[in-house]
């Protein structure tokens, strides 16, 4: 078997590499052929995803959940080749909610032996996403960290740029709409496919990868003051019982700014664009590589 490893090096500092080096040998002890290329740039998954497709039997995303979103952007048949993830990132969102080991050793088995999981593959525009799109204060947070991330990142790394964003944060107003229904006023939009939000929070717990639709949580009140208040709800996954929040799923969404300028919006974790868009969603789509014998 063929292996395509996609690394991040910037991800996990040193631990990270040592890691994906264990995992590459853990797969070459098994007899599979592994070819590791590591990132230097944005785009540089893409680019390589795209020159092996088809003569590759897997692919693994060594990083965090943006290098395993340049994977997904980077294949002409999304449907075809199966993935894993090696978690090396901050949140690692859908490592976690597949249950996908962190050990590299364990990994190895998993790719070798495991079964496919077909996953919902979510579009903004013509993006694909496979956790989580945010659009408002998350969004603005992450155009800080492109502008002044160098290396690693982590929980700590985030300090910084949310302190920027807020210095700059005027809440958005936004028209959302659901389904084509009539629209709803908020400030802060989340829509995601998994039940961890930034591996911190519970904002959609009951989202699942393979639900056949989008979980929806939008926040009336996006002042800093606003916002402060449902931090603790949103650890606790009782954001729905608030009467400031709307929990909800749809399969079509569409999110325009009602004010004089546009939302800035983030896709996966990382700075997308803004304003307006619309997100679709593909069912079981994506073959993710998880724990359990194949069939």
């Amino acid at each position: 078997m063929k292996v395509l490893v996609i690394a991040n090096p910037a991800a996990g500092s040193g631990r990270g590499r040592k890691r994906t080096a264990r995992l590459v040998r853990a797969l070459e002890a098994r007899g599979h052929a592994v070819e590791l290329f590591a990132t230097r740039a944005a785009g540089d998954a893409r680019r390589r995803v795209a020159a092996c497709e088809g003569s590759v039997d897997r692919i693994v995303a060594a990083g965090g959940d943006g290098t395993l979103n340049e994977v997904v952007n980077g294949l002409a048949d999304p449907s075809a080749t199966p993935l894993a993830p090696l978690a090396l990132g901050t949140a690692n969102m859908l490592a976690v909610a597949l249950g996908v080991p962190r050990d590299p050793e364990e990994l190895a088995e998993v790719i070798d032996r495991g079964r496919v999981r077909r996953i919902d593959l979510g579009c903004v525009g013509t993006t694909r996403f496979l956790g989580v799109v945010g659009v408002g204060f998350d969004a603005l947070v992450t155009e800080e960290v492109r502008r002044t991330r160098h290396g690693p990142l982590g929980y700590h790394g985030y300090a910084l740029p949310i302190l920027r964003a807020l210095r700059r944060y005027r809440p958005p107003r936004l028209d959302v709409r659901l389904d084509r229904g009539a629209p709803i006023a908020c400030g802060f939009a989340i829509v995601a496919k998994l039940p961890n939000y930034g591996g911190l929070f519970a904002v959609t717990p009951d989202a699942r990868t393979d639900s056949g639709h989008l979980d929806v949580c939008l926040f009336r009140d996006a002042t800093i003051r606003g916002l402060l208040r449902i931090v603790w709800p949103a650890r606790r996954g009782t954001l729905a019982a608030r009467s400031d929040v709307v929990v909800t799923t749809a399969t079509r969404i569409a999110i325009d700014s009602a004010g004089p300028k546009p939302a800035s919006v983030q896709v996966d974790g990382d700075a997308w664009g803004v304003t307006p868009i619309e997100i679709t969603l593909t069912p079981r789509l994506v073959p993710m590589l998880v724990p359990g014998e194949a069939t």
